[in-house]
């Protein structure tokens, strides 16, 4: 399992990978979790996070190169730098594995050289995020990256609008839809022996401090819901670089007294979930909806912007109410009506747990994981190999053997250019 993002870096890729490691592991598989070196700041937490995952969970941990944060898609993301010989380290960690999974495939970083390097009879990519107008990793690295995936057996997307988002880059891909998944043992209702904590009503908001996630809406409908005389504490869980701009615009909403600002929190999540009485997700892009899974699985009723990506989460029977995106005062109402009617609230928890136990608990969604890679395994058997490709693998190999090799490796690597207007 390959990916930018790993533990303790918090947000759904991580989650994605933590959880579809562990549940393959459980199934019997010896899972590595290939990343990037942590954050600075993060190393001890991390070590500790990589020795628990192998004695508890199973998959082993095995970290290179340095990432480095910097800003995109209303996000920010990360990036490995690509320090000499990291192609050689990452053919290395790859050797004698079975299957190479990368998760997250954008500009030349980890999950791409492992995907170029491999030489493991399955090799699968999945695609985590939805963008609009264009992504700069496409446009200047496009052919470097369709050249790899021209390499997958098989590619997946967690979502029909990362497919609308890949469409116009990769329009000879087909792509198979696995969604995310949710820890339903993890994140659970209240139990009936447990009550929530006395005080006013919680309402809880989670997620990183970038402009798409959208917490200054929150704010200005925490500020409307006090001038209605409501009485709640906002739970916010998240940081980031707009930290100071958020506390600023709550001490000029007069909010101080009506805000926790907890920072972020892992293990503590699950409980605060289980104790809100409403989570908010004024988000305004999305690719998917993991936060939306964890309150439903929570037995906590949602209400959230009106975004293609939680458009995914909330249908079907799913429980919830969208509002439209940086509406304060619509967001403010629904979560009015919340607040009044308690039967309403346990109406859409019990819903939305039905919902997240029968259609996304993990060992659903890493069943059809191992199914797809076992569907690869099957339909190559008795197929001959395909060419191997990679400068310094063959610079080693017999020159007689290379000279053979090579018109076809040039063939398969071949992928024609498309203007953009066809």
């Amino acid at each position: 399992m390959v990916t930018e993002y790993a533990y303790p870096v918090l947000g759904g890729v991580p989650e994605h990978v933590h959880n579809l490691s562990r549940e393959l592991a459980a199934r019997g598989h010896e899972v590595t979790v290939l990343t990037s070196l942590a954050p600075f700041g993060m190393k001890r937490r991390a070590r500790a996070l990589d020795a628990e995952n192998l004695s508890v969970h199973g998959y082993r941990t095995v970290r290179m190169a340095a990432s480095i944060p910097f800003y995109g898609n209303g996000s920010v993301a990360r990036v490995s730098i690509g320090m000499p010989g990291l192609k050689v380290r990452v053919t290395r960690a790859l050797s004698g594995m079975d299957v190479v999974h990368a998760q997250g495939l954008a500009v030349p970083t980890l999950p791409l050289y492992s995907l170029r390097t491999s030489l493991a009879p399955v090799n699968v990519g999945t695609f985590h995020t939805y963008f609009e107008h264009g992504h700069w990793g496409y446009r200047y690295f496009l052919a470097y990256v369709k050249s790899t995936l021209a390499r997958t057996d098989r590619l997946i997307a967690v979502s029909e609008p990362c497919i609308t988002a890949m469409r116009p880059y990769f329009t000879e891909q087909d792509f198979e839809i696995i969604p995310n998944g949710i820890d339903t043992g993890l994140y659970r209702p209240l139990a009936p022996s447990e009550a929530r904590p006395e005080g006013p009503p919680r309402i809880l908001f989670v997620g990183r401090f970038d402009p798409r996630n959208a917490l200054d809406v929150m704010l200005d409908a925490s500020r409307i819901l006090a001038d209605e005389g409501r009485d709640f504490v906002l739970q916010v869980v998240g940081d980031g670089p707009l930290r100071p701009k958020y506390h600023r615009q709550a001490r000029t909403l007069g909010l101080d007294d009506r805000i926790e600002w907890l920072g972020l929190l892992d293990k503590e999540r699950p409980r605060l979930y289980r104790e809100a009485a409403v989570f908010a997700a004024p988000c305004v892009l999305a690719s998917f909806g993991v936060v939306l899974l964890e309150a439903m699985a929570s037995g906590t009723p949602v209400v959230c912007a009106d975004n293609i990506g939680f458009r995914q989460v909330i249908r079907d029977g799913a429980p919830g109410r969208f509002v439209p995106p940086r509406d304060a005062a619509a967001l403010a109402t629904v979560i009015g009506e919340l607040l009044d009617d308690a039967a309403m609230r346990a109406d859409w928890g019990a819903r939305g747990r039905e919902v997240a136990v029968e259609q996304y608990a993990w060992p659903i969604i890493a069943g059809r994981v191992e199914a797809l890679y076992r569907g690869i395994i099957e339909a190559k058997r008795g197929t001959a190999p395909p060419p191997v490709m990679g400068l310094r693998f063959n610079l080693r190999r017999n020159p007689i053997e290379l000279a053979r090799n090579l018109p076809k490796a040039i063939r398969a690597g071949r992928v024609p250019l498309r203007r953009s207007s066809e």
